[in-house]
C-alpha cells in the first residue's frame, strides 16, 4: 500500500484533480492526502467559474501542520494543476524536503495545461 501526497485542484461540480485522483486511488487500497492548491466552483472549461487559487505559503502551511505532527510519510507525491507559478517552487521545497526523508519517493507530475 502506498502513502500518497496528492497536490492539485479541486473542485465542486465535477471531477477533475484531487476530486478524481483520490477516490480511484483509495478504491486500489493507497492511503491519500490531499492539498488542494485551488478550489473552484466547476472546471475552468466552463463560461463562468467562481472559487480562489491558494497562495504557496497556504500550501506549505499546511504541509508544515503536517510535517509538525509527523503525518509526513509519505512513498509518493502527486501534482497537477498549480493555480499559480508560486505553487510550483512550494512544491519543489515539498519535493525535496520528502525525497529527504523517504529518499525512494515516487513524484509523480500531472503536467496541466491549459490556462492562459
Amino acid at each position: 500500500m502506498a502513502r500518497i501526497l496528492s497536490i492539485q485542484s479541486h473542485v465542486v461540480s465535477g471531477y477533475v484533480g484531487n476530486r478524481a485522483a483520490t477516490f480511484p486511488l483509495q478504491l486500489l487500497g493507497h492511503e491519500v492526502d490531499v492539498i488542494n492548491t485551488v478550489q473552484f466552483s466547476n472546471h475552468t472549461g466552463y463560461n463562468a467559474v467562481r472559487g480562489d487559487r491558494f497562495s504557496a505559503s497556504h500550501v506549505l502551511d499546511l504541509f508544515d501542520g503536517l510535517q509538525t505532527n509527523g503525518l509526513d510519510a509519505y512513498t509518493h507525491l502527486l501534482t497537477g494543476y498549480m493555480g499559480n507559478s508560486d505553487n510550483v517552487r512550494a512544491v519543489e521545497c515539498i519535493a525535496q524536503k520528502l525525497k529527504h526523508k523517504f529518499p525512494q519517493l515516487t513524484f509523480v507530475v500531472d503536467p496541466v495545461l491549459g490556462d492562459d
